[in-house]
């Protein structure tokens, strides 16, 4: 099966800048793996984020359905594009082989939030899920604000309410230097990237 990864970035990021994470982990995919990569790119402030985030899913959607037969298909969301990813659990999306949860401004508990009975079904092969230490962003999400405009914390504490049928299936990744956005620098983008490429594990579908 051909490989494919697709990268969701957060809010404030405008899309088609060289500069967005997102554009240079296309490239750096291409470049030092054998794998195809893509970007799904929006644009939306702190407040905007309460509105159109189900155009963004559906965008995401539009994406991954085109990689419904014979692909691997690995979905990378950081902040508020780990929530649009998980909006897609609404959709019929192809299976999920690989799912990287980077800083996720999203529900934390996998009961809620739906990961728990998609592992089930494996709809999903794998989750991981990456907490940075010293995430403000996440801090400022966790107040009463933050979640009036919707912003979960996943990316606070971790996983919540992981069903133990699935729990081999999670891992969580936590970086006690990092801040909300550290793990994209260029001092590190290499090193996280590689993350996302390990051999995908076997699940029985």
């Amino acid at each position: 099966m051909r490989s494919v990864l697709i990268f969701v970035p957060g809010i404030l990021t405008f899309p088609g800048s060289g500069k967005n994470w997102s554009g240079r982990a296309v490239s750096w995919t291409h470049n030092h793996s054998g794998a195809c990569a893509e970007k799904v790119e929006y644009f939306c402030g702190p407040i905007g984020r309460a509105f159109g985030q189900v155009e963004r899913t559906r965008k995401l959607f539009h994406t991954i359905d085109q990689y419904r037969d014979d692909w691997k298909i690995t979905l990378v969301g950081h902040s508020n594009g780990a929530a649009v990813i998980l909006g897609l659990l609404d959709y019929p999306c192809p299976i999920i082989h690989s799912l990287h949860l980077v800083c996720g401004a999203c529900e934390s508990s996998f009961h809620a939030n739906g990961l728990n009975a998609r592992l089930q079904h494996n709809a999903i092969g794998h989750v991981s899920v990456y907490v940075a230490a010293k995430d403000l962003a996440l801090a400022l999400a966790h107040s009463w604000a933050g979640r009036l405009l919707g912003y979960g914390t996943l990316g606070l504490h971790g996983p919540r309410h992981v069903s133990p049928m699935v729990a081999s299936r999670v891992k969580t990744i936590t970086w006690p230097e990092f801040g909300h956005s550290d793990c994209w620098s260029d001092d590190f983008l290499d090193e996280t990237l590689q993350n996302f490429l390990p051999p995908i594990r076997h699940f029985s579908a």
